[in-house]
């Protein structure tokens, strides 16, 4: 036996597959576990078993086909999306061919068949909404809350963001996201409202550069698993725990937050939204803003994402700021008293 001739296993089979992310790896690790459990419940016999078989089974080909399909019919009759349902046996086929089963891919895919897909128009988060979860949420979820949707930032990356990425010398604040980070490990710069700003203030009180915002005890990809539990309890707390019909998925996700942030800058700059938020479009290796480009076009959009504010409200509070110094002016002014000067 040639020291070349290496049996490939599952574990080379996850290390290759996981090289990409964390979340790479656990996904493929999720679903090796639920295809683990088919096999045993339909088959009466482990995946490894059934891999082991397969290359002396007659005609291996429809054996296979049989195998992926009843995966799919099962996959289906869990009410699994079609996304999911390709993506788990995309998986199975993948993992088959890379333990060197003979078959013909392009057959196989000729061979399988899906449940048609009914989409269901997705639910847009109302300011209203938003504003119920706050006022329902504790201060760390009014502050997550109050970041993503004026930031675009997932939950998985809020949790990755660390003091050290928050730079609070501009007029609004911004938010590095790191390539380690980021989904598809491609960095970018957001900012967050006004109305985020002093609660992230209070929450970096007496942390260290390198700590991060949001503290967990376990790996990020485990923590945002117990985020989502936790803002599923929100819902229901605020009387919000909508689903879509025949289905378990929640109509207000903490995507939503993101969806809004992202229709809100449609009213001003289309696309820009979907640049802060970490979205790809094309030829997007041109656009190249600088720091204060972002911060100007933000503003304009600010209006629109304030939550407690109303869109003039902070024009509306600025003028009557400036009339009652005007008016002390006046009054100071006519005790000879001049209030610049008394400000020096």
């Amino acid at each position: 036996m040639s020291v070349l001739d290496l049996k490939r296993t599952k574990a080379d089979f996850l290390k290759k597959k996981g090289k990409s992310s964390e979340y790479t790896l656990r996904s493929y690790e999720y679903i090796f576990k639920h295809l683990e459990k088919f096999c045993l419940e339909k088959y009466n016999s482990s995946l490894e078993n059934i891999i082991e078989d397969l290359p002396i089974v007659e005609n291996p080909q429809e054996q296979v086909e049989n195998m992926i399909q009843t995966y799919i019919d099962e996959l289906e009759a869990e009410n699994k999306p079609l996304s999911t349902v390709r993506g788990y046996s995309c998986m199975a086929k993948n993992y088959l061919k890379y333990r060197r089963v003979q078959f013909d891919k392009d057959e196989l895919e000729t061979s399988l068949s899906y449940k048609s897909e009914i989409k269901e128009e997705l639910y847009p988060i109302s300011k209203k909404e938003i504003k119920t979860l706050l006022d329902h949420a504790d201060f760390k979820w009014k502050t997550k809350i109050l970041i993503m949707s004026s930031s675009g930032l997932r939950i998985s990356e809020l949790l990755g963001i660390r003091k050290c990425d928050v730079n609070r010398e501009l007029e609004r604040y911004s938010i590095y996201v790191r390539p380690a980070i980021a989904k598809g490990h491609k960095a970018r710069t957001t900012l967050i409202s006004t109305e985020a700003m002093p609660y992230l203030d209070k929450l970096l009180e007496n942390k260290s550069d390198s700590d991060f915002i949001f503290p967990h005890k376990t790996t990020r990809i485990y923590a945002v698993t117990s985020e989502i539990v936790t803002f599923h309890n929100l819902l229901e707390k605020a009387g919000l725990e909508m689903r879509y019909e025949g289905k378990s998925t929640h109509k207000i996700t903490t995507h939503s937050f993101r969806a809004f942030f992202i229709s809100q800058f449609e009213k001003t700059f289309s696309g820009f939204g979907h640049a802060l938020s970490g979205h790809g479009r094309y030829l997007k290796q041109y656009e190249r803003f600088t720091i204060g480009e972002k911060i100007e076009k933000y503003i304009e959009t600010e209006k629109y994402l304030l939550i407690y504010s109303k869109p003039n409200e902070s024009t509306k509070e600025l003028l009557e700021l400036k009339a009652k110094v005007s008016r002390l002016e006046q009054v100071l002014s006519q005790k000879g008293i001049n209030l610049n000067e008394l400000l020096k």
